[in-house]
């Protein structure tokens, strides 16, 4: 009798711990990143085609370094809703999708589309600030 009850319990301590991390294989990781983004810029409108764009964009910058648990990470992160106050990889991806868009030219305008141009490489775009006093918007008369 307590063999069954062990099994039982054990089962079922099983089952609440496998169940968790097979809704993560829900999601692809491409769903998974493009949510993210979509959760930290939630007061932009966003273009959701230049969304997607990026993330194909993005994953095929990075290559092969791509392992199965960066794979689990970000679907994981996806799942718990994580910031990029919580987690630079999540940082690192959000920064570099608003660098790769039109916002900045746009002098920040919350209001407008903000469209995906390209993949963003200092390398290759021409020398731009978008910190620059240029693109702040007006200040209001006093």
């Amino acid at each position: 009798m307590f063999r069954r009850k062990f099994l039982k319990i054990a089962g079922l301590g099983a089952a609440a711990v496998a169940l968790p991390s097979l809704g993560a294989y829900a999601v692809s990781l491409n769903e998974a990143t493009a949510g993210i983004i979509l959760h930290q810029f939630r007061f932009l409108n966003l273009d959701k085609e230049g969304v997607d764009q990026f993330v194909l964009d993005y994953y095929k910058q990075e290559g092969s370094s791509r392992s199965a648990f960066a794979h689990v990470k970000m679907r994981g992160y996806y799942m718990l809703n994580i910031n990029s106050d919580q987690s630079q990889l999540v940082r690192t991806i959000t920064t570099l999708y608003l660098l790769s868009t039109d916002f900045f030219q746009n002098r920040m305008n919350e209001l407008k589309l903000v469209r995906y141009q390209g993949i963003y490489d200092p390398y290759k775009t021409p020398c731009a600030n978008p910190f620059s006093a240029l693109y702040y918007p007006p200040a209001p008369a006093v």
